[in-house]
C-alpha cells in the first residue's frame, strides 16, 4: 500500500459515523502516549491538542506506556505528525488490525 505519498494532498476521507467512532476510540486510546525516538518530546501531544476542535475531550496530557497492542497505532501518529519514512509499513500493520484505508487516511490527517 502506497500509503505515504498517497496522503500527502489527499482530502479528508469519507467515513460512516461508526467508522469515525471507531478512529476517535483508537485516538484516545493513544493520546496520553508519547512517540518513541522523537527528536523533540510531545509530537503527538502537540498533533492531539491541534485536533481538540475535531474531537471534543482529546486533550494532551504527561505521558503513559502504551499496551503492545496498540503500539502501532501510536507510531503510525507519531510517525503522520512528523511526515516519517515508515508510515506504509505501520499502515500495513493497522490494516492487519482491522482498520480501513479510509480510517488509516482519517488518522494520517488528524495526527497532521
Amino acid at each position: 500500500m502506497p500509503f505515504r505519498h498517497q496522503t500527502r494532498t489527499a482530502p479528508l476521507p469519507s467515513l460512516t459515523s461508526g467508522e469515525w467512532r471507531d478512529v476517535q476510540a483508537a485516538v484516545r486510546a493513544v493520546q496520553h502516549s508519547a512517540c518513541p525516538h522523537a527528536q523533540y518530546p510531545g509530537a503527538l501531544h502537540r498533533s492531539l491538542a491541534r485536533i481538540g476542535r475535531l474531537m471534543p475531550g482529546v486533550r494532551a496530557r504527561n505521558a503513559a506506556p502504551v499496551s503492545p497492542e496498540l503500539e502501532p497505532l501510536r507510531d503510525f501518529l507519531c510517525e503522520s505528525a512528523r511526515h516519517g519514512p515508515h508510515l506504509d509499513e505501520l499502515a500495513e500493520q493497522l490494516e492487519h488490525q482491522g482498520y480501513s484505508p479510509a480510517q488509516i487516511a482519517a488518522l494520517s490527517f488528524i495526527a497532521g
